[in-house]
């Protein structure tokens, strides 16, 4: 069964984004991944959903470098 992945856009500043994106990487999470997991800490049920997605996601990359 395929999954729908759908685009969700937030406006910031040029400097917060560039900050989250250094904090990203010094977690060794893409941005995204660390935004979902923000988002996983205020609701069960969005952390139960935040999980399954981070679980299922591929990785960034190509596969064949891994």
């Amino acid at each position: 069964m395929s999954r729908k992945i759908v685009s969700m856009q937030i406006r910031v500043t040029d400097d917060l984004r560039e900050r989250a994106k250094k904090v990203a990487k010094q977690q060794n999470l893409t941005l995204s991944e660390l935004v979902l997991m923000l988002l996983a800490t205020t609701d069960k049920e969005l952390k139960k959903l935040v999980d399954k997605e981070l679980k299922e996601r591929p990785k960034p990359g190509r596969p064949w470098d891994k």
